[in-house]
């Protein structure tokens, strides 16, 4: 089974429901998700594919940043969770 990536680059999202789009989009997720942080943690753990998650932040204090830091949260629960999932935090 082939691996799926996905790379998160914080600076092209300029709010919380495009991040939502491009994941749900990215990694197949059901016409149900949610588009919230609880609803990302379910759907990650349900992957059963090989999924590698690069997420890329950014050192400046956007907007946004807070909630970037509970989504890197919810992403290495779900690493931890789900053995299908591979987070790696890399900061530009």
């Amino acid at each position: 089974m082939a691996e799926t990536y996905v790379a998160i680059f914080e600076e092209a999202f300029r709010d919380k429901g495009a991040v939502h789009a491009y994941l749900a989009s990215s990694l197949d997720f059901p016409d149900w998700y949610g588009n919230n942080l609880d609803a990302l943690l379910d759907c990650l753990t349900d992957i059963s594919r090989p999924t590698h998650i690069a997420f890329i932040r950014m050192r400046d204090e956007g907007p946004l940043a807070r909630w970037f830091d509970k989504l890197a949260l919810v992403l290495m629960i779900a690493a931890r969770e789900n053995p299908s999932v591979d987070v790696e935090i890399l900061f530009a």
